[in-house]
């Protein structure tokens, strides 16, 4: 009967010890999440001799805008 209960003892032990770590893993993802950086108006502009674009924003910047603004 006492090795019963000292088998169970160390059970109850090791899926504590196990369960500690995966509690702070958990723990630190939330603490390390970041929202999502905020998209740069990449609104497309209509100039002179037929030039549609912005001048101000990169290509990457026009692509990510223009899958953030899609009507799909």
């Amino acid at each position: 009967m006492r090795s019963l209960t000292s088998l169970i003892a160390m059970l109850i032990a090791a899926s504590v010890a196990v369960s500690i770590p995966a509690e702070a893993a958990k723990r630190k993802a939330l603490r390390s999440w970041k929202p999502a950086p905020v998209l740069k108006d990449c609104t497309r502009l209509n100039g002179r001799f037929g030039y549609y674009g912005n001048p101000w924003c990169s290509p990457a910047e026009q692509r990510a805008w223009d899958r953030a603004t899609s009507q799909r």
